[in-house]
């Protein structure tokens, strides 16, 4: 299907490579797997039972029933940066609160993975091209009662990876798809306690070319708990666990292992809630990966955060910064 490659498209076989060790590698569009907000980065990815600012709706539709007011979150991040300074990941995310009735989010992600050199079979140069992802997603969320939300995304997701001009085949080497989220999460005031759970990109394969070149999205359930023990107006001690666990393989018919559970723990400190440590760990017995998370963040008035989480990925890749900002108003 793709020209011969250049140094932009081997960036996307290593990003492939670090989704494998993020146990969702038999599933395309690596944009559906990068998790956003830096504040749940530097907890280990560990905020399905928080998810309570802009970027819920990626980690549990039901925490955006919670979101009061409007939301806003942007989130910047060089994926590769020790390979490529023009790979990187961009989210935006906004909820507004319909009083009465429930609360809308809409979100749009963007990953590019720089510029490549196409070649033609004798090896002789034929274009440069840009390959990206980019997908748009509308969540709305509902409280059932003052302590329980749930919540409903729809998504469109589109990949272009090389023009048709540049293809072997001569065919344009994009695709498209379409997908469902839904998450719970439940509010246990009496144990200072949440629980919550979400079954992400439930839709069907997206193709390239046609049927024997297209990959499955990347199914995952995901449930999480977070504990508050200590929370007052100088401290407030939040802690979190989460278990990741791949469905791809009931869905794709070439996957017939079950992938292994992906364990993510998190722990975020607020002093008088103007600043925050975060800590997290990350272990994949598949992926044969395993680390911590560090994040740092700066409150205003508790309506602006912006936030710092340095990350790992694949064993072969650097660690990687990334930061966000969210806004209530």
């Amino acid at each position: 299907m793709f020209p011969r490659l250049g140094s932009g498209v081997i960036v996307i076989f290593v990003l492939m490579s670090w989704s494998a060790a993020q146990a969702v590698g038999e599933a395309g569009v690596p944009s559906q797997i990068i998790p956003p907000g830096a504040r749940a980065n530097g907890m280990g990815e560990s905020f399905v039972a928080v998810a309570d600012d802009a970027t819920a709706a990626w980690w549990n539709p039901g925490g955006v029933a919670f979101l009061k007011g409007r939301n806003l979150a942007l989130m910047h991040s060089q994926l590769v940066p020790d390979l490529a300074s023009d790979v990187y990941y961009e989210y935006l995310g906004y909820t507004n609160e319909i009083s009465g009735v429930g609360t809308l989010s809409v979100a749009v992600v963007y990953l590019t993975y720089g510029t490549s050199v196409a070649t033609n079979p004798q090896g002789e140069k034929t274009g440069d091209f840009k390959s990206w992802e980019a997908s748009g997603v509308v969540t709305f969320a509902i409280p059932l009662s003052e302590n329980l939300g749930v919540g409903l995304s729809g998504k469109y997701i589109h990949a272009s990876l090389a023009p048709a001009d540049l293809t072997l085949e001569k065919l344009d080497g994009s695709g498209s798809s379409v997908a469902v989220d839904a998450g719970v999460l439940w509010k246990i005031p009496r144990y200072k306690l949440n629980v919550g759970t979400s079954l992400t990109n439930l839709g069907p394969d997206i193709t390239f070319i046609d049927q024997e070149q297209s990959d499955p999205l990347p199914l995952t359930l995901r449930l999480g708990v977070a504990y508050n023990p200590i929370s007052s107006e100088i401290n407030n001690l939040l802690m979190t666990f989460d278990i990741e666990q791949s469905l791809v393989w009931l869905i794709d018919s070439a996957t017939d292992t079950r992938r292994s559970e992906i364990y993510h723990v998190g722990a975020e400190y607020r002093y008088i809630n103007l600043l925050a440590g975060r800590l997290g760990y990350i272990y994949d017995e598949d992926g044969d990966f395993s680390d911590m998370t560090y994040g740092l963040g700066f409150i205003y008035k508790g309506k602006v955060a912006l936030d710092y989480a340095n990350v790992p990925q694949a064993t072969t890749l650097d660690r990687v910064h990334r930061w966000s900002i969210s806004v209530a108003f």
